[in-house]
């Protein structure tokens, strides 16, 4: 505790930051690689991301596969995509994947951002092998309008497959009686901005929540408004376990922001639209969580090129933010 404020167990970066680079890519000239899902393979235990790769050529982007035995280093990158631009609604781009797990059905749920004339769309896939995207299964848009930032729960809750989308600029949370069926656009909120933070533009979800004693845990991220330089950073958030469209801790301070010099790039950057940064591109924009050992792993966009990873012992992190939300508790029941 410092000055009578709970300190949140900090996430430290890997000194190999970042882990994947656009260089790396093999199969076409990128100026992005970036932004990955991340998940545990159930087969060969090897952590498995999901990269965003820009092509420089067709200015578009498409999703590749990396692997990784411990979590930190890169064993491997596949030469060529694992989900590339075949359907109208990826006409513009192939974007920004989350990997949820499915324990009880033995299959992954891929929420990723489908863009087109149409705008950005939720859309999914659904595969029972990580590795072999010629069985990834294409269910198309999933929520009508335009959206991103999507997650999907590792389990049911009350027999419904729980998600977490971003109609901007909140996270609100739906139910659904099956990923099939078509999602709800409209939810319950459970997260928005707020004017004068880290987060006074929107959030969106980052990685698919993981469960712990506090509740389902997960990180977001928050952005500022343009006129602030459209800062992104991360925060940690737990929702009630039963009823996660209920907040039960939020981040005050980011958790991760960029300071790196590989988290803030100058630019130009053909990915980016440069006049939303007015300070050159500041983001760090979580997408994969993963538990590693006694670590949780936070894999995140950096500077939208390239891709870096965080960890913080498990344990310590919730023991934290339970320390936290009693301060909060106590504090009420004085005034």
């Amino acid at each position: 505790m410092v000055g009578g404020t709970v300190v949140i167990s900090p996430l430290v970066r890997f000194a190999t930051n970042p882990i994947i680079s656009p260089s790396q890519i093999t199969f076409t000239s990128a100026s992005g690689a970036f932004n990955a899902g991340a998940c545990v393979d159930r087969v060969t235990g090897r952590v498995v991301l999901l990269v965003r790769v820009f092509e420089q050529a067709t200015k578009r982007s498409c999703l590749v596969l990396a692997l990784s035995s411990d979590g930190r280093v890169i064993d491997e990158i596949l030469d060529g995509p694992a989900v590339a631009r075949e359907a109208p609604y990826e006409e513009w781009g192939v974007e920004d994947a989350r990997i949820t797990y499915l324990a009880d059905e033995g299959r992954y749920a891929i929420t990723y951002t489908g863009y087109s004339p149409a705008g950005p769309r939720v859309c999914l896939i659904t595969t029972d092998d990580l590795l072999s995207p010629a069985r990834y299964q294409r269910h198309g848009p999933r929520i009508q309008g335009e959206n991103k930032n999507c997650v999907v729960f590792p389990e049911k809750l009350g027999g419904k497959y729980v998600i977490l989308h971003r109609p901007m600029p909140r996270i609100v949370c739906v139910r659904v009686n099956s990923l099939e069926e078509e999602w709800p656009a409209a939810g319950v909120e459970v997260l928005s901005p707020r004017r004068g933070t880290w987060r006074s533009s929107r959030v969106g979800a980052g990685a698919p929540p993981i469960s712990t004693r506090l509740g389902w845990l997960f990180p977001f991220h928050g952005a500022t408004e343009i006129s602030e330089g459209n800062v992104y950073s991360m925060g940690w958030c737990v929702l009630d376990h039963d009823a996660p469209e209920k907040a039960v801790f939020v981040s005050d301070t980011p958790a991760l922001t960029p300071e790196a010099a590989y988290e803030i790039d100058a630019g130009p950057l053909p990915q980016v639209d440069m006049a939303n940064f007015r300070n050159g591109v500041r983001v760090v924009f979580p997408q994969g969580l993963v538990d590693r050992g006694d670590d949780l792993i936070v894999y995140y966009g950096a500077a939208d090129v390239s891709v870096a990873g965080a960890s913080v012992n498990r344990e310590a992190l919730v023991d934290s933010i339970d320390s936290a939300i009693a301060e909060r508790e106590r504090r009420k029941r004085d005034t």
